[in-house]
């Protein structure tokens, strides 16, 4: 059964559409979509009424090992360009939840 990955991560408000632009870049989803064990993403920008930022992503892959071995790659890694960026706009800790994905 494939597994079903939510991802929240607090963003700096100023931030926000920088964050959106690099999601919808070659180097965002469009990359995990070409990774071996990778099914679906779909994600949003959520705005709290003081203002506060949010990313939510849900991804679904075939194991959690496929979602690990992604983020091993240089893209992924702890000094890519990618990282960095999670990294100076991120506002806070973030949240990883993990489930079997069902249809319902």
């Amino acid at each position: 059964m494939s597994k079903q990955m939510y991802l929240e991560m607090p963003l700096k408000p100023e931030h926000a559409i920088d964050f959106a632009t690099l999601c919808n870049s070659k180097n965002g989803l469009a990359l995990s979509k070409q990774q071996p064990g990778f099914i679906s993403a779909e994600w949003m920008i959520s705005m709290s009424e003081d203002g506060n930022r949010c990313l939510h992503l849900w991804e679904k892959w075939q194991t959690i090992e496929h979602f690990e071995a992604y983020m091993r790659t240089s893209e992924r890694s702890s000094s890519s360009d990618f990282q960095a960026a999670v990294q100076d706009w991120s506002a806070g800790k973030t949240r990883v939840f993990w489930g079997e994905a069902t249809i319902v």
